[in-house]
């Protein structure tokens, strides 16, 4: 089976797992959600096999495994020949984060590891595990395999298990202790603070409960106010006022997708924040600055001040007011607002 490169787009995949970890905020049963979990998951990440792991204690001895394109008996045989000398398994347990095997070893280092000769009774040619998290706590592994034919994981696949490993967790454990509110505590919050995709947790009302690193960096830049965050908020609630049934929002060049908080006793809301990337500048706007000033106006489109502006271009301060000025006087203006909107203006005219 050659795998259709049709969800490398990232906002494919993020609608995909949006999708996904909508349906589990509606599971409570662990059976559900591991139902829920094979019935969705070749969707987001293809692979002729897949297994699910699920520990109860601190030793990461499996008491439960599920699979999807293997069978029990190499289930069996992997765990009494190759769960011990498994590199993937080892690195998901000390890092706490998802892997590759052609990433960990290299391709011909992973072929030549003792535990391919286990794996590769299931055509396993290329693995990729990740971690269920709750918090620090490792509650069991998705893993992964494809064969020659299918293709490598990609590292929009590591990133995308990323996400949903944690989403995972709380849904399995919800399905547990469903009145669990430790869950949603700062563990939590910290396990996706330093992730690369942007991350809001609001509650009912849409006021923002917490927001990690890059959801904070894509609100400052496009909320050019005092209270950004203030004014985010703000704007949620105008979407969700305006169309309920909206998941997917243009909102100040901010792509959002929302979906419920698995598990929350809260009725907190988790928002998915992408960037739209930099605007194509049409022949018209590229004759009329140079490239420098062009560099400079992409980086005040993102929200930044004179001195970022500075340290990202290699440039002294006054060399960016210079630009603005320049700026400022080719499209008769007076401030960086109104540059920004004439610059948008001008950009869509034919």
């Amino acid at each position: 089976m050659i795998i259709e490169k049709n969800l490398t787009d990232r906002n494919d995949i993020l609608l995909h797992l949006n999708e996904m970890i909508c349906s589990f905020s509606k599971k409570s049963d662990f059976h559900e959600v591991e139902q829920e979990f094979f019935d969705t998951i070749s969707s987001i990440i293809p692979a002729h096999a897949t297994a699910l792991y699920f520990f109860k204690s601190s030793k990461y001895h499996p008491v439960y495994i599920s699979g999807l394109g293997v069978d029990n008996d190499f289930l069996s045989y992997y765990e009494k020949k190759g769960r011990e000398v498994d590199p993937l398994r080892n690195w998901i347990m000390s890092k706490h984060s998802p892997n590759q095997s052609q990433l960990l070893l290299g391709l011909k280092g992973w072929q030549h590891h003792p535990v391919y000769n286990v794996v590769k009774t299931a055509s396993i040619d290329f693995a990729m595990q990740a971690p269920i998290m709750n918090g620090e706590d490792i509650l069991g592994t998705i893993n992964f395999g494809r064969e020659l034919s299918e293709g490598p994981f990609q590292k929009h696949d590591l990133h995308t298990i990323s996400i949903l490993s944690h989403f995972l967790g709380l849904a399995i454990i919800n399905s547990y202790m469903p009145n669990n509110s430790v869950l949603f505590n700062s563990n939590f919050y910290n396990s996706i603070d330093n992730m690369k995709q942007g991350m809001v947790i609001t509650d009912k009302d849409y006021s923002i409960d917490y927001a990690n690193n890059s959801a904070k960096g894509a609100i400052i830049r496009h909320f050019l106010s005092e209270e950004p965050e203030k004014e985010f908020s703000n704007l949620l609630k105008e979407v969700s006022t305006e169309n309920t049934n909206k998941k997917n929002e243009l909102v100040n060049n901010l792509s959002l997708r929302s979906c419920p908080m698995p598990g929350s006793s809260k009725r907190q809301t988790i928002v998915f924040i992408d960037e739209n990337p930099p605007p194509i500048l049409n022949n018209s706007l590229r004759s009329l600055f140079t490239q420098r000033e062009i560099d400079v106006l992409l980086l005040v489109e993102r929200g930044m001040k004179n001195k970022g502006i500075a340290e990202k271009l290699g440039i002294t301060v006054n060399t960016v007011k210079r630009h603005l000025d320049n700026m400022f006087v080719k499209f008769n203006v007076n401030s960086r607002t109104k540059l920004i909107s004439k610059f948008y203006y001008l950009n869509n005219q034919k």
